[in-house]
């Protein structure tokens, strides 16, 4: 691979539509990868369709106005290529990857089923049953559960982050038609706010034509706006249980509103911090104090699961038995607030910074790493230097950032405790 920075050896296009096309040429394989986004995800949904991106989303590859999903996945099968949709809380996403001789293929395919999805009745009747299948297994599992159920207590109806009980989405899912779909369709897919990456064994002024011809006179829907106001920290700590009678083990769930945002300046600050305490179970403060030296867990950890366009939680998540929940969650709390207290070590920094260095770099290894990683960085507006920037992006932040992050995002003393399994307060 050429040692030219990323940014200079990415062609950046605007097409006319409003499609944003980046092209980065790898000649190490005679092969093509690519990802994109366009806003059509999770949040647009309209009152009483729980679920109505998504099933959108799944539905694009089930046919189209020329072929049948059996006739599309034989075209791609046939040349071992794939392309897959999904949604998310604020986006729908896309990835492929074919050889080169059948990239030409590929974006055809994809543009047919973006262009003219047909969205058969029985594709959607199927989808609908197995997402009633799905949601019922989420709904037997304790640590799904109690995260069900903090997001209900910390984000208000209608937040992109306050999940519904299942029998609501189970009973919203069933009530979604052929209608719904083509009206989410039409009101959210275009060309307004799509990003397409493609990096592999292509000249980039090729792609363009080849995207120019196949999307290039498509629109579609207008760019939506996403606001999505700050959830405030709550003012006191409260506790609330699932109860899932015979369960073995039941998972523990400690969070608030985060407040942190991919935007934010002291982002990698913020999720330093939450490495160090408890990213992996096996070297964290939590995995290192309740897992190794206490022996109360084989898992714990932390995250900011859904921190990007808006700010979402902040969760501490333990599975544990019943007889510990007690010992587990104090212990989870004074680790916190010793955190808050002491602040990061250089050595946990130094470590932290290491491993995501080390990890960014390994992701970078593929084409499709790459794609992925120019495709995120122009979604939240960062541009593809970022991806020269981050190792010193991250080399850079220091002891005292973190700490303040630690004191910003981190609120043990007015956090949800939500014990979900086989327990009885």
């Amino acid at each position: 691979m050429s040692n030219q920075s990323f940014a200079e050896r990415t062609q950046r296009y605007q097409l006319t539509n409003g499609l944003t096309l980046l092209v980065l040429e790898n000649y190490t394989s005679p092969a093509v990868a690519m990802s994109g986004y366009l806003m059509a995800g999770e949040y647009f949904n309209p009152p009483g369709k729980d679920m109505l991106g998504d099933i959108t989303a799944s539905m694009l590859n089930k046919g189209t106005a020329r072929h049948s999903k059996f006739e599309l996945a034989d075209r791609l099968e046939s040349s071992g290529a794939r392309l897959g949709f999904d949604a998310l809380t604020f986006a729908a996403s896309f990835g492929g990857r074919a050889l080169t001789k059948d990239f030409a293929m590929l974006i055809a395919t994809l543009a047919e089923m973006l262009r003219t999805p047909s969205f058969p009745a029985e594709e959607l009747d199927k989808l609908k049953q197995q997402y009633v299948a799905s949601i019922k297994e989420y709904q037997d599992d304790t640590g799904a559960r109690a995260y069900e159920r903090l997001t209900q207590l910390v984000f208000e109806e209608g937040s992109p982050f306050h999940r519904y009980p299942s029998e609501r989405s189970v009973r919203e899912l069933e009530g979604i038609t052929i209608a719904d779909v083509q009206s989410f369709y039409a009101q959210h897919y275009g060309t307004a706010t799509m990003i397409l990456a493609v990096v592999g064994d292509v000249v980039a002024d090729e792609v363009r034509q080849l995207i120019e011809d196949h999307l290039g006179d498509w629109q579609g829907a207008t760019a939506p706006a996403i606001v999505v106001p700050t959830t405030p920290v709550q003012s006191a700590p409260q506790r609330d249980t699932v109860f899932m009678k015979g369960k073995q083990n039941c998972n523990v769930v400690i969070g608030h509103a985060s407040g942190l945002r991919r935007a934010n300046p002291d982002y990698y600050a913020a999720v330093i911090a939450n490495r160090a305490l408890g990213q992996s179970t096996l070297s964290s403060r939590l995995g290192l104090k309740v897992r190794d030296e206490m022996g109360l867990t084989y898992g714990i950890n932390s995250s900011f699961p859904e921190s990007g366009f808006a700010d979402g939680p902040f969760v501490i998540s333990v599975t544990v038995a019943p007889a510990n929940i007690e010992t587990a969650i104090e212990t989870e709390l004074e680790i916190v607030h010793d955190y808050q207290q002491s602040g990061i070590t250089l050595a946990e920094l130094s470590d932290e910074q290491s491993s995501m260095i080390g990890g960014f770099k390994v992701g970078l290894a593929t084409n499709a790493g790459i794609a992925g990683q120019i495709a995120s960085a122009e979604v939240f507006g960062l541009g593809v230097k970022h991806l020269d920037d981050y190792p010193n992006l991250i080399r850079a932040v220091t002891k005292a950032q973190v700490d303040a992050a630690i004191g910003k995002y981190f609120h043990p003393a007015r956090a949800t405790t939500v014990i979900a399994g086989d327990y009885k307060p």
